[in-house]
């Protein structure tokens, strides 16, 4: 992109959560890389949550927005 053009433009962030039993959230993890949405690397690493079998991460996507 040129500098002109996403001049106009402000970054945005979108959060993003995962939150399951780890399997279903690492299968997540690794569709949205399969998709080319997400880098496995920009994820947090995985915490347990309160709730036995479960974990949560997080990441955060920047888009170049009006």
């Amino acid at each position: 992109m040129s500098e002109q053009f996403t001049r106009n433009f402000k970054k945005q962030p979108t959060h993003h959560t995962l939150k399951g039993p780890r399997e279903s959230v690492i299968n997540s993890i690794q569709m949205l890389y399969a998709l080319g949405y997400a880098e496995i690397a920009e994820w947090t690493p995985l915490e347990p949550t309160d709730i036995p079998g479960e974990v949560i991460t997080t990441m955060t996507k920047y888009w170049l927005l009006p």
